[in-house]
């Protein structure tokens, strides 16, 4: 924590902030006990809000903390204050809860404030060095525990005196205006100088590489780097890179970045991880938690396979403890005793066991679990960083939310956006502007309302702005590192005043990202350009090479083809390629309801309720089957769902499914068929390669003829125009398989061979129903595509297939996407989500 003032080195003379650490130091303060008013607010509600914890824990949590931490700060001595002469009603009521949430914490305090009041009850003579504070450099709306803080000090040691300057820009100049304070009624009005200057990038880093690179070329210029500033309200880590790539030197930077709570996250997602359903992240998280007995290696590749879906832990297998450790984080617990137990018994085996098991809230006694109660008393400390490095030397980094720690000349502002500069004023979560009001007269105590706030965050901006003397420059990124679009800062409607002829403060702003690198006024100070690519090939050469024989079963044979990776094969054999040597994309990420989770859940569904040689099932008994099975799958492929926060998701997902199995039923009745294949498994040659897959369904239609249909979690108007355009390819597969089958004992297909055959898709989103390869009887709900749905699929194919021959991979080129997205008909995912290496090898070419 950082103090609201300065203190002087006698030895150098360097005045800096003071922080927790070095106060304590410096005082001999002993350790202070854990703030955690978590716990008090949940164990003992208040009747105040007693219903708010019931309806919103986590929210209210929050808003009562920050409450009592801004009646701590208003306290002279840090010492539970009484309610005093304040009247009967809302205000004392708050109040008094407040106080009394303070008294069951005991001596515990905030952040930082456990050394204050050591220093403020520490009687002279005892600290190890003098601390005097620097003259005036007390913020004035500092809260009345800092001015008691800074008061003490001087009354030891005196003050020192601040650096003589007057005022810090030219007289006349736009920041000299500004100066007189950014919300004076009265502000000289001018046109726009070198003192200011405002532009727009794409995002924090482009700013923080900005913002390197015109201080490396005013240090060129012959400006020290000490007399320049760079400030920034949010984490400092990309102003540290683009400082470091640019050999500028920075005083103000943590010596190390903050580090998360990793005793506090593991006793998370243990907890997490014993509440079913275990989401697999979860698992993931605590695979890859530096407390686990195995190599971060091991716990890299448990990760991975966790999030393929393979929760068994093999690779812990050579050393039987860490499997049976991984068996216990696995198992679920339906009771209290099951949890102390397993809980317990994990903790005995992990590195600092016995601080994760303090941090778990499990009760005592029988019964099941309360997950919602045990998750909200678990405490994850904010990340904590090391205090700033601070030199005579190197630029100077600024904190949005602090005043500066000395002067300079010129400043760059990384992050002038929205929220802060100055910083948005909040309300006080316990107490109306009128109550705060009331407080301060009654009992003394300075509590912050929206005003205070207000009043707080321009005065910083002032202070910020008063500690230059030649120019600022304002950099605002448009948008965040995820993406997320950002708003200007409303401090630029308060710097606009001083700048006359514009309409809109925003067209102070010159957008740089709309500009050529060329026209960018430190254009020469850009990194040097990676050099160009060497031109791509046509295809990359692998001489001698059986490119389809590379993957091999245990016995050396070569391993099949599915129709799903040839149609890979037909858009991108990079791709391919890259899935027949195991090197696909291993990012990952939480699970979420995508495609092919709903894919998935919904085959399966029909799967177990459309049943081979079995009478199809009326209405009501199918929409019995559907709820079993969807209960079933959900378990199976997506067991998030199950959770509360996926209840809107898991219901309306049910109820689409529900809704095409019974117009799957109303095709099945009006085709006359009868399922004689589901999800059957086929094995065939076509186009001179052996085949492998499973098709979801084969009926057999009255006069005898078989359709194998592929079931689609899609609508049907993409799937018609892939049909109408021939490039149609996975059904057809199957119906190849059929037709020269490679047979194998027990497998089925005795009842199938000799038929003629006809494929269909079944459009599960709308119920549509596409053939292709039979004529059907008038008045069926099928609509028949013709028997040249894949012509150009399989002509493609081929020549693929041919390529691959000669040892050959072609490399896609960039009119590929467009080519298959406007004239097949169909999105080429293998392009657009496949790894990062196939986008990085398509070869650029003119479209004719």
């Amino acid at each position: 924590m950082f103090y609201p003032f300065l203190v002087a080195d006698l030895r150098s003379g360097l005045h800096y902030r003071l922080t927790d650490t070095g106060l304590a130091e410096l005082s001999l303060a002993p350790v202070a006990p854990e703030w955690a008013p978590g716990r008090a607010i949940i164990d003992a509600p208040d009747p105040v809000w007693r219903e708010s914890v019931a309806n919103a824990p986590v929210e209210t949590i929050s808003a009562v903390s920050v409450a009592l931490e801004d009646l701590v700060l208003a306290t002279g001595d840090l010492h539970v204050p009484a309610a005093g002469t304040l009247q009967d009603g809302r205000a004392r009521r708050h109040l008094d809860a407040l106080i009394g949430l303070w008294h069951r914490l005991g001596d515990t305090l905030p952040e930082g404030l456990a050394q204050v009041r050591h220093v403020l009850e520490l009687p002279h003579g005892k600290f190890l060095d003098p601390l005097p504070v620097v003259e005036g450099s007390l913020d004035p709306l500092a809260p009345a525990a800092m001015q008691a803080l800074y008061n003490r000090l001087e009354q030891e040691f005196g003050t020192f005196p601040a650096p003589a300057r007057g005022l810090a820009a030219p007289v006349g100049s736009r920041l000299h205006a500004l100066q007189g304070g950014i919300s004076a009624p009265e502000i000289a009005i001018g046109k726009i100088d070198n003192s200011l200057a405002f532009f727009g990038l794409r995002d924090p880093a482009a700013c923080a590489d900005f913002a390197a690179a015109r201080a490396r070329k005013m240090i060129e210029a012959g400006v020290a780097a000490r007399e320049i500033a760079v400030m920034t309200g949010n984490n400092p880590s990309q102003i540290a890179r683009a400082f470091a790539e640019q050999g500028v030197p920075l005083s103000g930077l943590a010596g190390n970045f903050p580090e998360r709570d990793v005793i506090g996250e593991t006793a998370l997602h243990l907890a997490l991880a014993k509440r079913t359903p275990t989401p697999a992240m979860v698992l993931a998280s605590l695979a890859l938690s530096p407390l686990m007995p195995w190599s971060s290696q091991s716990g890299r590749d448990l990760a991975e396979g966790l999030i393929g879906g393979d929760f068994r832990g093999e690779i812990l297998s050579p050393t039987p403890a860490h499997t049976e450790l991984w068996k216990d984080i696995r198992s679920s617990a339906g009771s209290l005793a099951q949890l102390r137990f397993l809980i317990d018994r994990i903790c005995e085996r992990i590195k600092q066991g016995h601080e994760v098991r303090a941090r778990l809230p499990i009760p005592p006694g029988e019964g099941s679990p309360d997950w919602e109660t045990i998750l909200r008393g678990i405490q994850i400390a904010p990340p904590l960083g090391a205090d700033p490095d601070r030199n005579l030397e190197g630029v100077s980094l600024w904190s949005a939310q602090e005043s500066p720690w000395r002067p300079c000349r010129h400043l760059i502002v990384t992050d002038f956006t929205d929220g802060i500069y100055p910083t948005r004023a909040r309300g006080n979560p316990m107490f109306l502007e009128s109550e705060v009001a009331a407080v301060r007269a009654a009992v003394g105590l300075q509590l912050r309302g929206r005003a205070e706030g207000l009043a707080h965050g321009l005065s910083l901006f002032d202070r910020q702005l008063q500690a230059v003397s030649e120019t600022v420059t304002f950099l605002t990124p448009w948008r965040d590192l995820s993406g997320a679009r950002l708003q200007p800062s409303a401090g630029l409607s308060l710097v606009a005043r001083a700048v006359g002829g514009i309409e809109d403060a925003a067209d102070l702003i010159l957008d740089l990202s709309l500009l050529p690198p060329a026209d960018w006024p430190i254009t020469h100070h850009h990194l040097p350009a990676l050099p160009e690519p060497p031109d791509l090939p046509e295809a990359l050469a692998f001489a001698g090479v059986d490119l389809l024989a590379l993957r091999r079963k245990d016995d050396g044979t070569t391993k099949p083809q599915s129709p799903s990776r040839l149609e890979t094969l037909l858009v991108s054999p990079l791709a391919w390629l890259l899935d027949e040597v195991a090197a696909s994309d291993m990012s990952w990420s939480a699970e979420e309801l995508d495609v092919m989770a709903k894919g998935n859940i919904a085959h399966d569904v029909f799967e177990h309720v459309f049943l081979k040689d079995q009478p199809i099932p009326d209405p009501a008994a199918l929409t019995d089957a559907v709820s079993d099975a969807y209960d079933r799958a959900v378990t199976r492929h997506a067991g998030f769902l199950r959770s509360a926060s996926w209840e809107m998701e898991r219901s309306g997902l049910e109820r689409e499914i529900l809704y095409a199995a019974l117009r799957w039923r109303e095709h099945l009745l009006a085709l006359g068929a009868k399922i004689i294949g589901n999800e059957i498994w086929l094995a065939g040659e076509a186009h001179g390669i052996n085949l492998h897959g499973k098709a979801d369904a084969i009926l057999e239609l009255p006069d005898g003829a078989l359709l194998v249909v592929d079931h689609k979690k899609s609508g049907t108007s993409a799937r018609r125009k892939r049909m109408e355009s021939g490039w149609d390819l996975q059904a057809g597969l199957y119906r190849d398989m059929i037709a020269r089958p490679i047979r194998r004992e027990g497998d089925g297909m005795g009842r199938l061979i000799g038929r003629r055959v006809g494929i269909a898709y079944h459009l599960m989103n709308d119920g549509g129903l596409l053939t292709s390869g039979l004529p059907l009887a008038e008045g069926s709900p099928a609509r028949d595509m013709g028997d040249a749905v894949n012509t150009a699929a399989v002509a493609k194919l081929a020549e693929r297939l041919a390529e691959l021959d000669a040892g050959r991979v072609v490399l896609n080129t960039s009119v590929d996407e467009v080519f298959f997205k406007k004239e097949a008909g169909f999105t080429p995912y293998a392009l657009t989500d496949g790894s990062a290496l196939v986008t990085a090898f398509i070869r650029q070419i003119e479209e004719e």
